[in-house]
């Protein structure tokens, strides 16, 4: 197996250390900055300390691999599967973006690759790469997904497929980060009104007896249920934290949103009313027009 990887900042750095480790040893590189007065020092270090030549062309990196990372920024992931595509001169293999980038543009690299037949492979890593390194769990889509799986299965990557359709990866990804990156923001919104009021040890107690009290699913389908059911009361409670925080001089944009939120679902479900209790989060969910 031989490994090349498109930008050699964190991912691909992280990837490549657990893939030595595996025995996988050859592995080149290409990393446009790596001559870099501010980057290059970085890239070049580590680098050498997984024993990996840096290529010093983009021409030089293509030719007798297969499998190609890419791992540049997001905003960058488009134009480097184009450029990518016109330096190929009779080059072949396994063309893997592990960028954030959207699903629309996931779809338009693997429109572009299709064109040279290059298999394509849209890649989200879900957790913390300075943790798992190449163990880390992966989401994987597009028309490649089954042969990344294969060819890199003696090597221990986590790889799950969520299907053939490139983007489907990057979507579980950023949706997943509405939760993961939201909530950190309202933790600190909450935390810092806490501490204006002193009442952090009330409130931190008291939240941790709420979600310790039942599994992630049980709290998510009760609170979504329920709150079906009690919205308008609910967003009208939020309404005096948001005074309350205003006052304070704190910020309150994430306890707004929420309550424009619950109003947004209190016109839904109104004419639900007079109804059961809806048993699952899907049956709120379907009641948005969506």
């Amino acid at each position: 197996m031989k490994i090349g990887f498109l930008g050699f900042g964190e991912a691909a750095f992280e990837l490549s250390t657990g893939l030595k480790e595996e025995g996988l040893t050859s592995i080149k590189a290409f990393d446009v900055m790596a001559n870099d007065d501010k980057f290059g020092p970085q890239i070049k270090s580590r680098a050498q300390s997984v024993g990996i030549q840096l290529q010093d062309s983009l021409s030089e990196l293509l030719p007798d691999i297969d499998v190609l990372f890419v791992a540049v920024p997001a905003s960058k992931a488009l134009e480097v599967s184009a450029t990518v595509c016109s330096q190929l001169n009779g080059s072949s293999f396994l063309y893997v973006d592990v960028s954030a980038s959207s699903p629309n543009v996931k779809q338009e690299i693997e429109k572009g690759l299709s064109d040279v037949d290059i298999p394509f492979v849209d890649v989200a890593m879900l957790g913390p790469l300075p943790v798992f390194k190449h163990k880390v769990p992966i989401s994987a889509s597009g028309n490649g997904t089954e042969e990344l799986i294969k060819k890199m299965e003696p090597y221990h990557m986590n790889i799950t497929s969520v299907g053939n359709k490139a983007g489907d990866a990057s979507a579980v990804k950023l949706i997943r980060s509405v939760f993961m990156k939201g909530i950190v923001g309202l933790y600190l919104e909450t935390l810092q009104a806490s501490e204006t009021f002193n009442v952090s040890s009330e409130v931190l107690s008291s939240l941790e007896d709420t979600m310790d009290s039942h599994s992630f699913m049980d709290t998510l389908n009760r609170l979504i249920t329920g709150t079906a059911v009690h919205a308008e009361r609910r967003a009208f409670e939020l309404n005096g934290s948001v005074e309350m925080l205003q006052e304070a001089g704190l910020n309150a944009n994430l306890t707004s949103a929420a309550k424009d939120k619950l109003l947004e679902l209190a016109e839904i479900s109104a004419k639900y009313q007079g109804e059961d209790k809806p048993l699952t989060w899907k049956e709120v969910i379907s009641r948005y027009d969506l």
